[in-house]
């Protein structure tokens, strides 16, 4: 962000009356120990919210979007949607997954082509490769961003690519595993839905990120005749979502997609917040992060103090500008790492 020009109220505010510095090291956010205007540190999660927690559903079933998709959309929450693009429980309701759900802001995740596995690494760069493809072609302005990648559950027999070899195809096509999975499966680890608020409640507790995979969901009406795979049932997962937005809607949630807590972790944890200026008349801060800008560039969320008297404040970096509230002293706002610099002016 850059200062808007040309303005008597913004051009004297670069002077630098002080430096404050603000380091994010891995694990742990640094406190900024005094209580000077300008003074801003990185929060854990983004808006301030306490935890990180992801529902993740496999397989491309098609209660996903009979069943699970709408009573997302019904509580304005998203989940990571594993998908088979080789599997006729996708190719047979392709239309949907390529025009409808990610427009609601669902997110799509490689689960491989097939979920059959690999024996070699020609199998294993069209099961995981194409399937990338597939997805980053239904996704616009996607080539050059992450995707989240989950390890299809397959026999021993049916999966010979080494870890080294499967670490080197994900960096090839910018994956990120979402890693173990063995205490996190509804229905199979997890059975009722103080289960799963558990793995919720457990996350807030310790400000980390939980997640829990989820299968197939019931269908009721109408009579489908078969259940996907693992259906969870509706009494179970319909009260799972009310009580996950109800820890949202009080502040101590955020439900997000996998790649998003997975961005706001690496840029968080490699962050550096400097104060270029501040005084009455404006603050100004340069947010870095040691992240690789090409793909973390989701925004952080920043807390900063503020001029005693000020109420409300315009908040801008290059053309995105906000106007934000004053509460306690300070202001929360987004800034996205490795950008312009942050101007935080008084609002009349």
């Amino acid at each position: 962000m850059t200062a808007p020009r040309n303005t008597r109220s913004t051009r004297n505010i670069w002077r630098p009356l002080f430096l404050v510095y603000f380091v994010c090291s891995v694990g742990v956010l640094s406190v900024i120990a005094d209580d000077s205007p300008g003074a801003t540190s990185v929060a854990r999660w983004k808006d301030d919210r306490t935890a990180a927690f992801m529902l993740m559903f496999d397989d491309s079933c098609p209660s996903h979007w009979q069943v699970a998709i709408p009573e997302l959309a019904k509580r304005d929450m998203i989940a990571t949607f594993y998908l088979n693009p080789g599997k006729a429980e996708f190719t047979k309701f392709r239309g949907g997954w390529e025009t409808n759900y990610w427009k609601q802001g669902m997110v799509y995740a490689d689960h491989t082509m097939t979920h059959k596995g690999v024996h070699n690494m020609d199998e294993a760069e069209h099961e995981i490769g194409d399937c990338a493809a597939i997805i980053r072609k239904i996704i616009p302005n996607s080539d050059a961003k992450l995707l989240s990648y989950g390890q299809p559950g397959v026999g021993p027999n049916d999966w010979k690519i080494t870890k080294d070899e499967l670490a080197g195809l994900l960096k090839k096509h910018n994956l990120i595993t979402r890693g173990e999975i063995s205490g996190h499966m509804a229905v199979y680890h997890l059975k009722t839905a103080a289960d799963m608020l558990a793995l919720a409640d457990k996350a807030i507790a310790n400000k980390t990120a939980e997640f829990i995979v989820i299968h197939g969901v019931e269908r009721i009406v109408p009579d489908w005749h078969y259940q996907d795979f693992w259906a969870l049932k509706q009494n179970i997962f319909f009260p799972l979502l009310d009580g996950l937005k109800e820890r949202r809607d009080r502040g101590a949630l955020w439900i997000t997609d996998h790649i998003s807590a997975h961005q706001y972790q690496t840029e968080r944890d490699g962050a550096d917040v400097r104060v270029i200026a501040a005084d009455d008349r404006g603050i100004k801060l340069e947010l870095k992060s040691k992240a690789d800008p090409q793909l973390y560039d989701l925004p952080l969320t920043l807390i900063t103090k503020v001029p005693t008297g000020w109420k409300q404040c315009e908040v801008t970096q290059g053309t995105n500008k906000t106007t934000v509230a004053v509460a306690a002293g300070s202001i929360h706002f987004d800034a996205i790492p490795n950008r312009d610099p942050i101007v935080i002016s008084p609002q009349q």
